[in-house]
């Protein structure tokens, strides 16, 4: 019995290999470039089975997705009653932004769909634009975070010459 799942196994191994073609359907047709421009990092995803182009465009501690800027503040918690500075300017409360953000896909109580655990902050990028700093405290018992956010148009534009729908 032994030998006979042996000898299966070794024919088995034996069957020729075919790799696939670039023009079949299971062949991955999605490759990726990456480009740094200052803090920025920007990640280009063209999909041509899909006809579409994914694009991720981040620091380490800062995203842009869907117009809307977003603060990795915390591993996980809410950041509802989160206040921030912008440039060291008046203090604002996130809440603000609530209606805005909800719009392009970001819930406040437990951030993208796709990544439910909380602990982000977000802000509509037209309230970033031009900054350098933005500081966020979640609760008034933290310390206020510094995130920095320049070239972030600079980064934005450089990312839609690339094609991204950002």
């Amino acid at each position: 019995m032994l030998l006979t799942a042996a000898v299966s196994l070794s024919l088995l191994a034996r069957l020729p290999h075919w790799p696939h073609k670039p023009g079949d359907a299971t062949h991955a047709e999605v490759s990726r470039s990456l480009y740094k421009l200052g803090p920025w990092l920007i990640a280009v995803h063209p999909d041509r089975f899909a006809g579409v182009t994914t694009c991720q465009l981040h620091t380490r501690d800062v995203s842009l997705q869907r117009d809307t800027v977003i603060f990795r503040v915390a591993p996980q918690g809410d950041t509802t009653a989160a206040v921030f500075r912008i440039d060291s300017g008046p203090p604002h409360r996130v809440a603000e932004t609530f209606d805005t953000v909800e719009a392009h896909g970001f819930f406040p109580q437990r951030g993208w769909v796709v990544d439910p655990n909380g602990g982000e902050a977000a802000l509509p990028v037209s309230y970033v634009s031009g900054a350098k700093v933005v500081s966020l405290r979640v609760t008034p018992t933290r310390r206020p975070r510094r995130f920095m956010v320049d070239r972030l148009a600079e980064a934005e534009a450089s990312a839609r010459a690339l094609g991204c729908p950002i």
